[in-house]
């Protein structure tokens, strides 16, 4: 009889359920980093943002992921729609100096 044949469905498909609940968080959080990544320096200056302030913030909250989870939340929801802006030509999201 092989090793798959003595696991029980059951003990499969939790064992799936508590690896997806690990991965997840970090796809989340990882996700956010390379949205972050992703723009040029020069969208993150007109918005009155560090770069690689929020680079590194995202990749310590991978390794602390209560940190993380909020921190990947408030970067999707507030900083995320001001850089698309600024880098689809919306100026009016420009930070004022």
């Amino acid at each position: 009889m092989t090793f798959l044949a003595q696991v029980d469905a059951q003990a499969m498909g939790s064992a799936i359920l508590w690896v997806g609940l690990l991965i997840a968080p970090l796809v989340f959080v990882g996700g956010a980093f390379l949205h972050a990544a992703r723009f040029p320096q020069f969208v993150w200056i007109l918005a009155g943002r560090t770069q690689i302030v929020w680079l590194a913030s995202l990749i310590t909250g991978t390794l602390i992921l209560p940190i993380g989870i909020p921190l990947a939340i408030y970067y999707l929801i507030k900083v995320r729609p001001v850089l698309s802006a600024i880098d689809a030509g919306d100026i009016s999201k420009m930070q004022e100096t």
